[in-house]
């Protein structure tokens, strides 16, 4: 029997960033991702790297990276709300 899944447990977003090693910043950025409630968790995670924001992306959204390096991000079914 399948789980209920709680959103309580599961970070809200996937985070983003175009980062480098702090002692090699001279070098090319690389894309590191990771799943959080808030940025600041989510930049804490990567202690040693200088981070410029790329994305917030939530969780119910599908992020698909390919090997060539391109993102792919699906939206179908999710609930528009207009303020």
């Amino acid at each position: 029997m399948a789980g209920i899944q709680h959103t309580q447990t599961h970070p809200k977003f996937t985070w983003l960033f175009l980062a480098t090693p702090k002692c090699h910043a001279d070098v090319c950025p690389v894309v590191v991702r990771f799943n959080a409630d808030t940025e600041e968790n989510a930049r804490g995670a990567f202690p040693g790297w200088n981070l410029v924001f790329a994305a917030k992306i939530r969780s119910e959204c599908s992020l698909y990276q390919y090997a060539n390096g391109t993102f792919e991000l699906n939206i179908a079914g999710l609930e528009v709300r207009h303020a």
